[in-house]
């Protein structure tokens, strides 16, 4: 018989339409919880070390919670008894987390518990490891909430159903009061009722909550989503499909020459022309073009171009696969962007079904879902969907899709400290660049493979490459490009015995990625355990903050290499439950290397960081 389980929020249990009893004792719960969450099913000797450790008979009391456990499942079938231990639950069965996990946004949003705390209002009498795993969970799930209803407001007003998109954005809102995305997100819901008074009244509202909490004034896409599109035809003459698909074309000319807020001017006021003649095809290859360059092209523009690309979705998906297949990659990669990992893992998943036997699109695909894979530390995944990919794009003669997957490669190799393999990756990764002369985008396997000149000891090659790199970012106005340029001058400082300079230069590149709106948060991540590194090896008075820092920034995103070194730097900030911790994080991550640092006996994490170069 099915059963409905609810975890988020009060756990509950349904059968058959009826709430089943609930099981003596919170550890059962808690059992459940993990093996509905953990990337692999887990050994009896794990549960037991996580919630077992005190107890007089350990494996005695895991005995007894599966068994409850199987009861309140409906079965001795639902979990298994082997060395491994499996959750099988009966055919047709839901679990919540696994529907916002993977689910479409308009399933999730149904959720009765979306929004609540995982396991709410339970404390867990476990292990330190069991209890920051749940305490990553929480965040990492509340964040998800956040996630499917702008989602779900966003396909809402592409579908032309403003009003349920007030209802959404409102909960979005409420979750995250502070978020200026969500509040933009809602003031275009507004101005799709069209209600001008509505929209006034929000747009007030939100300026003086962000001038009252954070005294400061927001952004101009505030303002900018206030504007009440036209719903009827445009006045004057409409040009036909010839003039259309000039237009279109004439946008992404713009855009690709520079000429960004030219080129969107165009691909705007191409998409509206499509949909006043009711040229559908061209509409969704018009919004497409939008999107894309919203997102790539500008900065603080991600919500706007996400608007853009469900209009596509909804407009293509019974016109063109091909063109839905890519709106959906473009709308993972902004959840890549966020750091939203499992909503991109799901846009990913439906751009595949989508894009058919298409190797350029596959290759596209394939490659963001490596860098998500890689932001996560699945490096095996990530290196396995990226030969894939590289694979499609040689058949599609996509040297760019290539430069992309070789150089993400490249990383993965870096931060397993295979260096070898990274140095033959980024090379040619830097090679593919230059030949299709893709300067934009040089900058990143330049920035890596400089980092791993820096472990050689090859400071003075290493240094020429970063400060290359952050001119480029300068110049090209990518806050990106600029940390990593900087992270880089800022680790040249710490192996040259400059660690005091070297932490003032690695909360410089911090800065440098809050600089823009649509930043990578994985690069966030990343230059803050760059800077943990230097300022517990220092010790700097903020090594804490920032260490508790890169704990929220990671455990929310689901960043588990990141946060598995989080831990590392409280143990050595005299945590002494933090190495186990670190211990449990780690057996999710996919990376010896980050194994090897947890021996109490190895190198600190920024001798590590910095290889032969060392510290004088």
């Amino acid at each position: 018989m099915p059963i409905t389980a609810h975890l988020l929020g009060s756990p509950v249990l349904v059968r058959d339409g009826v709430v089943f009893p609930a099981p003596r004792g919170r550890k059962v719960w808690a059992v459940l919880a993990y093996l509905a969450l953990a990337e692999r099913p887990p050994s009896r000797q794990q549960l037991i070390d996580l919630l077992f450790p005190d107890a007089e008979d350990p494996a005695g009391a895991l005995r007894w919670n599966l068994s409850q456990l199987r009861r309140l499942l409906g079965g001795p079938d639902t979990v298994g008894s082997g060395r491994t231990v499996h959750l099988h639950l009966p055919e047709g069965s839901t679990i919540d987390v696994d529907v916002l996990r993977a689910g479409t946004s308009r399933e999730a949003v149904e959720l009765p518990g979306l929004g609540r705390e995982l396991l709410e209002g339970m404390e867990i009498d476990a292990s330190p490891g069991f209890n920051a795993w749940l305490l990553g969970e929480r965040r990492r799930l509340q964040a998800l909430s956040q996630d499917v209803l702008r989602e779900g407001a966003l396909y809402a007003l592409a579908s032309g159903n403003a009003r349920t998109a007030v209802e959404l954005a409102t909960r979005l809102v409420a979750l995250d009061a502070l978020n200026e995305d969500a509040h933009v997100l809602l003031i275009r819901a507004f101005a799709g009722t069209g209600d001008a008074t509505a929209v006034e009244r929000q747009l007030s509202a939100s300026v003086e909550l962000f001038y009252r909490e954070l005294g400061i004034e927001p952004g101009p896409e505030l303002a900018e989503a206030a504007h009440i599109e036209a719903e009827g035809p445009s006045a004057g003459p409409q040009p036909g499909h010839a003039g259309l698909q000039v237009l279109l074309e004439s946008g992404e000319a713009a855009v690709s020459a520079g000429a960004v807020e030219e080129g969107i001017d165009r691909l705007r006021t191409a998409a509206a022309g499509c949909r006043d003649a009711g040229e559908t095809r061209l509409e969704a290859s018009a919004l497409l073009a939008l999107g894309s360059a919203l997102i790539h092209a500008t900065k603080g523009k991600a919500e706007e171009g996400a608007a853009a690309l469900h209009r596509c979705i909804a407009v293509a998906d019974a016109t063109d696969r091909a063109l839905a297949a890519s709106a959906h990659r473009e709308l993972g990669y902004i959840e890549v962007l966020r750091g939203d990992y499992l909503r991109a893992q799901t846009w990913f998943r439906l751009a595949t079904e989508l894009a058919g036997d298409d190797p350029g699109e596959l290759a596209a695909i394939g490659v963001v879902t490596g860098v998500a894979l890689g932001d996560i530390g699945a490096h095996d995944q990530a290196m396995a969907a990226l030969t894939e990919a590289i694979a499609h794009a040689e058949t599609a003669g996509e040297e760019r899709q290539e430069a992309l997957g070789r150089t993400h490669i490249g990383r993965s190799h870096l931060l397993r400290d295979e260096l070898d393999l990274a140095d033959e990756a980024l090379a040619r990764g830097r090679e593919l660049t230059k030949s299709t002369r893709w300067t934009a985008f040089v900058a990143f396997p330049e920035a890596l493979a400089a980092e791993v000149w820096v472990r050689r000891g090859d400071l003075d090659r290493a240094g020429e490459a970063f400060e290359h790199v952050f001119a480029l970012g300068c110049q090209v106005n990518d806050a990106c490009w600029e940390a990593y340029g900087v992270r880089g001058i800022g680790l040249l400082r710490a192996a040259r015995g400059e660690l005091a300079e070297a932490a003032t230069t690695m909360e410089e590149a911090l800065a440098r990625c809050g600089r823009q709106p649509d930043t990578h948060r994985w690069l966030r991540a990343y230059v803050l355990d760059a800077l943990c590194a230097i300022s517990v090896a220092t010790p700097h008075p903020s090594a804490g903050r920032w260490v508790t820092d890169l704990v929220s920034l990671a455990g929310r995103s689901g960043m588990r290499e990141l946060l598995v070194r989080a831990y590392l730097y409280r143990r050595d900030l005299g945590d002494p439950s933090a190495v186990e911790t670190a211990r449990v994080l780690a057996t999710e991550v996919e990376n010896p290397h980050l194994h090897e640092l947890i021996d109490p006996d190895g190198p600190s994490l920024l001798d590590d960081m910095l290889g032969k170069a060392g510290r004088t």
